[in-house]
């Protein structure tokens, strides 16, 4: 009876040992999903004028598609010697703004800059500088 008693109690001792921290399993965990992490997601501005008006293209380096494109833009106005800025407004990745180039006589009314902000479908989202401005009549 004792032989039973000794053995009952060896086994209670060693379940409360392996649930409390005793020998770990041998099971690898796998990779850490931590360790690998996409690019950062990054965009540039490349603008032109024609003689209609602006159009701007956004190119976008890394990140994860689809994107979604964020048009803001700002004029400055001669008359009144300030700058207003309208959007943002949804968009592709290349914008047309209107901004007929100035008259033959170089009369310029008012000069037109865009940025553009850019969302990876993760949400992550980074924004340009505005571009260079032009002169519009």
């Amino acid at each position: 009876m004792a032989t039973n008693f000794m053995a009952a109690t060896m086994l209670g001792a060693g379940l409360v040992l392996m649930a409390c921290g005793g020998p770990a399993d041998i099971e690898d965990p796998g990779g850490d999903s931590l360790a690998t992490q996409d690019a950062a997601l990054s965009a540039s501005l490349a603008c032109s004028q024609d003689f209609s008006g602006v159009t701007c293209t956004a190119t976008v380096t890394d990140g994860i598609p689809p994107f979604t494109y964020s048009w803001t833009q700002q004029h400055f106005l001669y008359a009144t010697n300030r700058t207003y800025t309208s959007g943002p407004t949804a968009g592709g990745a290349t914008r047309h703004f209107s901004c007929p180039g100035p008259d033959e006589t170089g009369t310029s009314l008012y000069d037109l800059r865009a940025r553009v902000t850019v969302t990876d479908s993760t949400g992550a989202s980074v924004g340009t500088g505005y571009g260079p401005y032009f002169s519009c009549s």
